[in-house]
């Protein structure tokens, strides 16, 4: 393959094609670096007469359904400066100047016949929208400090097997006739047994969309903390797509653990399909069986950019599944916040509580609303919320939602 039957790639240059697949997952699409080495592969051996080539090799490589099309061919016309798919393609000369805040490419030339090249383009894509999070302050650590102190205070629930206790309310049958039999058969001392506490499985899943930019961090440092010191505690990402990531929070230093978030999840500060996020997470049975009897804890800012009516479904069911559901809102922090977009209005009659989530001092407070979950009524988290001011607009929002 000669180089001029590639020219449009070589003109373009490395900057401006390899950042497109990055452009893609700012704007919402599920663009994970598998997808981008595959776009950068199409470029260099495919024959490029013109954009419209480059926009199909892109949809080709770059989209999972046609339901993508549309929001992909708004990117690649804000990219690349031209119509995706146009009738009469001009060629590279033709085309009006770049923008001035994309990549600027004409020093700088792809390789079309190097494949390293091509790969070493998709790494570096990968390289700048990594996760990049900050080291934790004082003031952070020493709120962490106490929250680890605390943590004992979580809800518990009662072991199913009976264990021996000074002070349990039934009696040892078995074993108080043990030690009898060596006193010559006079009961000297009646034992007794009782169902020792265990802590309840946590389910943690956190927004990480753009919208929660500022709060994913110190929600992922919590989730951290609480898998590091208690057992069953699973934590899951969600933003376009759902990623689980408690394998990797297990490791002993909170700042490589977050670290290492960046090479499993991908959708980091983008675009945001709540529903269709929980819906995919139900929808395998072995999440599905991390619900039952779990204190599920969402923590999202619930603003549902799709139909609500798919997250209105799927957390009826991780309602019905768990022990309880926890709602957690950045939104929560302003004493003014009252619960009546679509989705949120039409969630609440499913939640056990709708908890501050603005700051790690706020997860702090957290874990002592949680110590008192299990003396609350389940599913009562609209008492927080009384006066006509509210109680009229969320009737029409739930009117709306289930219509």
């Amino acid at each position: 393959m000669s180089a001029t039957a590639n020219s449009l790639p070589a003109a373009l240059g490395t900057e401006l094609l390899a950042g497109f697949p990055a452009a893609l997952r700012e704007a919402g699409l599920p663009i994970d670096p598998g997808r981008a080495m595959n776009y950068l592969h199409a470029v260099r051996v495919s024959r490029l007469s013109g954009i419209g080539d480059l926009a199909r090799a892109g949809r080709v490589t770059l989209t999972a359904s046609p339901e993508e099309f549309p929001l992909y061919d708004s990117v690649f016309e804000v990219w690349f400066g031209a119509a995706p798919i146009a009738g009469v393609v001009k060629s590279p000369d033709e085309q009006e100047s770049p923008r001035s805040d994309r990549p600027q490419g004409s020093d700088q030339r792809l390789d079309l016949l190097d494949g390293d090249a091509a790969g070493q383009a998709a790494a570096d894509d990968h390289v700048r929208n990594r996760k990049n999070f900050a080291r934790a302050g004082e003031d952070d650590r020493d709120t962490l400090a106490r929250m680890r102190r605390r943590l004992d205070r979580l809800p518990a629930t009662r072991s199913r097997s009976w264990r021996p206790a000074p002070a349990g309310h039934r009696i040892d049958l078995a074993g108080t006739i043990r030690a009898a039999r060596k006193t010559f058969g006079e009961t000297l001392r009646i034992l007794r047994q009782a169902r020792p506490e265990r802590p309840r499985r946590l389910l943690l899943l956190i927004d990480v969309s753009g919208s929660m930019k500022a709060q994913s961090e110190p929600y992922l440092r919590f989730a951290h903390l609480l898998t590091r010191q208690r057992p069953k505690v699973e934590t899951f990402c969600f933003g376009t797509r759902l990623s689980r990531v408690t394998k990797v929070l297990k490791h002993r230093n909170e700042e490589q653990a977050l670290a290492g978030l960046a090479d499993i999840v991908f959708d980091f500060d983008g675009g945001t399909l709540i529903g269709r996020s929980l819906e995919d997470f139900l929808s395998v049975s072995r999440h599905t069986a991390l619900v039952r009897g779990a204190v599920v804890i969402v923590f999202s800012d619930g603003l549902e950019r799709g139909d609500p009516g798919a997250m209105v479904h799927a957390v009826e069911r991780l309602s019905r599944l768990g022990h309880r559901l926890v709602w957690v809102t950045p939104l929560a922090a302003d004493p003014r916040y009252r619960p009546v977009t679509r989705a949120m209005a039409g969630i609440l009659p499913s939640l056990d509580l709708v908890a501050d989530g603005g700051s790690l001092a706020a997860l702090e407070r957290l874990i002592g609303d949680l110590a008192g979950l299990d003396r609350r009524p389940r599913r009562q988290a609209g008492r927080q919320y009384s006066g006509a001011s509210f109680e009229a607009p969320l009737r029409q929002a739930q009117g709306r939602t289930s219509g």
